[in-house]
């Protein structure tokens, strides 16, 4: 059997260590010796961006917090019009390097796509400084509300944190939050955060069975 091989380190702000690594041509990121994420099970990520990126209008302007494998914001470009903007924010610069690099080609480049605008800075000080600005945001930067695997992440599903994401959306913008597991009392806390909430349950795996992860929505009332 072939080794896993380590292809990236990285330490985040909040000393979480990440390491990428590839077996067999799969590359995986973890978080302390936690998978977050692999090249071979990615459909909830690019389910993300279909459950609010679509029918979007001429130069709507949408965000993603964590850039991860890049596949959630590929699967976003391959949606928005042409005179979109994706504004991706990604706080670890390393894991940037990862996707100019071997990361790259799985998702066919996104960062190159002229769309795209780079941001390498923490998800919560973006949405901070944000007002009804984004058609739609996608949260893709931890294991969900309660798993939590950087705790200065905590703050994005508090009413706080859905306040000002609520105050970042345009009127009737989106947002979508991925998890791994789910998270009963979640969508009645966004309901009364002012958003009309639902939640679904995505296989991991396109077409397949077994490990499903769970994407909750909201749009602005």
């Amino acid at each position: 059997m072939k080794p896993w091989i380590a292809a990236g380190e990285a330490v985040s702000p909040d000393g979480t260590r990440l390491e990428l690594v590839e077996h067999d041509g799969e590359y995986i990121i973890k978080a302390d010796d936690l998978p977050l994420m692999s090249t071979r099970m990615h459909f909830s990520e690019v389910e993300l961006a279909r459950l609010v990126c679509t029918k979007l209008k001429s130069g709507a302007k949408v965000m993603i917090g964590g850039l991860g494998l890049g596949y959630t914001l590929r699967s976003t470009l391959n949606l928005i019009p042409k005179d979109a903007t994706a504004v991706q924010v990604e706080l670890v610069p390393e894991v940037i390097e990862w996707n100019r690099g071997p990361l790259g080609p799985f998702a066919d480049h996104p960062l190159n796509d002229k769309r795209t605008e780079l941001v390498q800075d923490d998800i919560s000080k973006v949405i901070k400084g944000a007002r009804n600005e984004y058609d739609s945001i996608m949260l893709d930067v931890d294991n969900g509300p309660t798993p939590l695997v950087q705790e200065r992440n905590s703050w994005l599903y508090t009413d706080s944190g859905l306040q000002a994401i609520r105050k970042a959306l345009k009127n009737g913008g989106r947002v979508a939050i991925w998890s791994a597991d789910d998270e009963p009392k979640f969508v009645s806390r966004m309901k009364r955060n002012g958003f009309r909430a639902q939640k679904h349950q995505i296989q991991a795996h396109k077409g397949k069975g077994g490990i499903r992860h769970v994407i909750f929505t909201g749009r602005k009332t």
